[in-house]
């Protein structure tokens, strides 16, 4: 499929007709660092001098004409042109339909797995813990799956903020040539073209990363053909669970816990065959031994009462289900406020960095209209505002994963410990300046 060219695309030739006029003004060139070929060809009219030619004003100033009178309307014929010179965008394989759901992901990623098959005659915690199993490769999948759709949308986006940078450079390049730009202007101009050629590197070596993790887990010819089957943007979420649902949500991921009924079992067994006075002195015989052991084990010395072998199964029967309540109930607390916090973080990017971040845009352009602003400025607006859409995608990417994890956890699995991700950096504005 092939990617629709950015509405910016012609802030590269913005300036051509203005710079040929301050060429042939100038009459001299200031030396200027190397510079790699211009990714550019030269505008309709504008006459290439000779390598070894002295300047001509006059001829120049002709050319300059040329190049001026060649978009008699402005913008439009600019961007016109443009079209035709500029080169083919890069495709991505033609898509196989709409692309694969959650379900179907999950489907491919389970026929790897046939330990995992629940028979008629397995028990009940058996069953429960292949369950649980296949819940963590449908996690695991999905994730995977989140990773590569997102990581393509980035690395579209990294190569659209690297043509909007390259553009400013070669901006700067000619305007440095022909004296109209210092060395240090041109510098600052040139690094951010400098700098999203590295995140480019980065974000196709992210996304050649994440297609390897999906194709190691669902299978397929290879990679990349699996880039066929993602949907074009990340998919919506499915809503976060109220705050009143949560007791429910308790009670479904202790029941989905291979190990919580028997645990439940044993620690009631235990209650109802002692008596009251024994469990009110084996509470109170375990609390002196704590106390007299520490720091180290709890112990029993001297006129200690008789420790009989039934409170010491009592007592770790209670103990091990009061673990295993609070590792679920903590577990349950992190996922949903994690998945809240990220829920909240994606929309704000959706509904007030990224609008705010298109207004600006649209006001610079108005301003450059009315020659309020410069050139860099209008391009560092449009940097801007592709770094607000890559923090969008990498805001809805943890977003899922957070939903994901909440998923797991709901099945009894322990809470995943995901590694922060980077946010991503935010082009600076350059100093103002025609």
């Amino acid at each position: 499929m092939t990617r629709p060219r950015p509405r910016w695309r012609w802030l590269g030739w913005l300036a051509a007709p203005a710079l040929a006029v301050a060429q042939a003004q100038t009459g001299h060139v200031h030396p200027a660092a190397p510079t790699a070929p211009s990714p550019f060809a030269a505008p309709p009219g504008a006459a290439a001098p000779a390598a070894d030619a002295p300047p001509d004003p006059a001829a120049a100033w002709r050319a300059a004409n040329d190049a001026v009178g060649a978009f008699p309307r402005g913008h439009a014929d600019i961007l016109r042109w443009e079209r035709t010179q500029a080169p083919p965008a890069a495709a991505d394989p033609a898509p196989e339909g709409p692309g694969w759901t959650p379900q179907e992901v999950v489907r491919r990623a389970l026929q790897h797995h046939p330990e995992l098959l629940v028979t008629p005659d397995l028990a009940a915690p058996e069953r429960l813990r292949r369950l649980q199993a296949a819940a963590a490769v449908a996690r695991d999948a999905q994730a995977a799956w989140i990773e590569a759709i997102a990581a393509r949308q980035l690395r579209r986006l990294a190569e659209e903020a690297h043509f909007a940078a390259d553009a400013g450079a070669e901006l700067a390049s000619r305007a440095r040539q022909v004296g109209n730009l210092s060395a240090e202007r041109a510098l600052r101009e040139n690094l951010p073209a400098w700098e999203a050629q590295e995140r480019l590197a980065q974000a196709r070596a992210a996304e050649q990363r994440a297609l390897v993790h999906l194709w190691q887990r669902l299978g397929g010819v290879t990679p990349e053909a699996l880039a066929a089957h993602l949907p074009p943007a990340l998919p919506a979420r499915p809503p976060l669970p109220a705050a009143d649902e949560e007791p429910a949500l308790a009670a479904r991921q202790r029941a989905r816990h291979p190990d919580w009924a028997r645990l439940q079992a044993e620690a009631e067994r235990w209650r109802t065959a002692l008596p009251a006075h024994a469990r009110a002195a084996l509470q109170a015989t375990w609390e002196q031994a704590v106390a007299r052991g520490l720091p180290e084990a709890p112990r029993l010395e001297g006129p200690a009462p008789r420790w009989p072998h039934a409170w010491g199964e009592a007592l770790a029967a209670q103990a091990a289900l009061a673990r295993l309540q609070r590792q679920l109930d903590g577990d349950l607390r992190l996922a949903l406020a994690a998945a809240r916090r990220a829920d909240e973080r994606a929309r704000h990017q959706r509904e007030r960095i990224l609008p705010a971040r298109r207004q600006l845009e649209e006001e610079t352009l108005l301003r450059y209209n009315g020659m309020l602003a410069s050139t860099w400025e209008l391009l560092a607006a449009a940097r801007e505002r592709l770094a607000a859409r890559q923090a969008l995608v990498a805001a809805e990417r943890d977003a899922w994963l957070a939903w994901l994890d909440l998923q797991a956890v709901l099945s009894g699995l322990p809470l995943t410990d995901r590694a922060p991700a980077t946010d991503v950096d935010a082009t600076p504005t350059p100093a103002k300046g025609h």
